[in-house]
């Protein structure tokens, strides 16, 4: 599984109010290295969402994103095999829950027989059989959660971006999903970037953690150093982002 490595990289975005550039990454040079859940806290508009939008190659950047050492740019989008999944989930609600699952197989042109083969085992390891037939909205939240992340790796990506998926789970279903998220990425091996508010989904869920605070990286490691952090700033970024579960 790839190692993604971002060096010096910038980024910008137009304030909708003042329609100026404004600088949203700034030289941020670090390695999220592979099968690994790396997870990035920080406070709402510190440049999460634009780091990870960065790396899936949806956002123009100065710098340079890397997998395994090969620079991002001469990756095609199509050939990258990222899995993003943020918080909308972005489910086809005219479809069933087995033709969104299918909708990324047969865009890349899988027959009936894969496509089945492909669903059954992803249905099996998330429980999702006895959704087949349903729309999204006759789902929950920690479902229509599922089904997001069952389309996103029914092609067994090798990188994971995750925007805060679970932000609109009810906090009865969020332990639950996170842990079984937590469960997927071990199970697949892959390399992910997870991006979340919640100090305590950090915690549970990371092998490493990242805090960004405008724009910069202002501290690494593992949970049990950030939890020991004496830096102010990451202090209360903890402090703000501790919640009831």
């Amino acid at each position: 599984m790839p190692e993604i490595v971002l060096k010096d990289l910038n980024a910008t975005y137009i304030n909708k109010k003042t329609k100026e550039e404004t600088l949203a990454l700034s030289k941020v040079s670090i390695s999220f290295p592979s099968n690994s859940i790396n997870v990035v806290i920080g406070p709402s508009g510190s440049g999460k969402t634009t780091l990870l939008k960065c790396v899936a190659g949806l956002l123009d950047y100065e710098g340079l994103v890397s997998f395994d050492g090969v620079d991002a740019r001469n990756i095609d989008i199509s050939n990258r095999n990222i899995a993003y999944v943020n918080q909308q989930y972005a489910l086809y609600p005219h479809m069933t829950v087995f033709d969104n699952m299918a909708f990324p197989l047969k865009a890349v042109g899988a027959n009936k027989e894969e496509i089945i083969a492909s669903i059954k085992e992803i249905s099996t390891i998330f429980g999702l059989r006895y959704l087949w037939g349903r729309k999204p909205k006759e789902l929950s939240g920690g479902q229509q959660q599922r089904v997001a992340l069952a389309r996103a790796i029914v092609k067994h990506p090798l990188i994971y971006l995750f925007d805060e998926p679970l932000s609109n789970v009810s906090s009865d279903e969020r332990i639950k999903e996170r842990e079984f998220i937590k469960g997927i990425i071990k199970k697949y091996c892959s390399t992910s970037i997870y991006v979340t508010h919640s100090i305590n989904e950090a915690f549970a869920l990371s092998d490493c953690i990242y805090v960004l605070n405008e724009g910069k990286i202002i501290e690494v490691g593992p949970k049990e150093k950030i939890r020991l952090s004496t830096n102010p700033i990451v202090r209360g970024i903890l402090n703000a982002g501790y919640d009831s579960i």
